[in-house]
């Protein structure tokens, strides 16, 4: 996916978050590296938990979610897009399933700030256990 050098409008910034996901979910290291900017922050709120860095903290995170989780799967969106600020949030469903099929199921919310068409900092509410420890 290109990277934009003009703020995003409201289409290209779902278009992101949206491939972001299918990243997550296709455990895609290379395509979530290219989408985040090298100093940004995973702040997992309901644990008061910082990742720092796209190729250290944050990078060690996703690591750590695909090697726990034979599946990963994020959908129901509802998005929030602020042009001006270049912020996105969004409502979602999460059904993270061990190798051995247990289900786990989330309800969560995520607060992204954009930076040049790449994600710089990702603020995430999260139900349940935190899956990104």
């Amino acid at each position: 996916m290109p990277v934009a050098q003009t703020p995003l409008d409201r289409d290209a910034a779902v278009a992101l978050l949206e491939h972001y996901f299918r990243c997550v979910d296709g455990k895609d290291m290379d395509g979530l590296v290219a989408i985040l900017t090298e100093d940004c922050r995973f702040r997992i709120e309901t644990d008061q938990l910082d990742h720092v860095g796209r190729d250290t903290g944050v990078r060690g995170m996703f690591e750590r979610l695909f090697n726990r989780y034979a599946k990963i799967w994020h959908g129901n969106f509802s998005w929030v897009f602020d042009a001006e600020a270049q912020r996105i949030a969004c409502q979602l469903d999460v059904i993270n399933t061990e190798p051995g099929g247990r289900e786990h199921r989330k309800h969560n919310a995520s607060f992204y700030h954009l930076k040049d068409g790449r994600i710089a900092f990702a603020g995430i509410y999260m139900s349940g256990t935190n899956a990104l420890v």
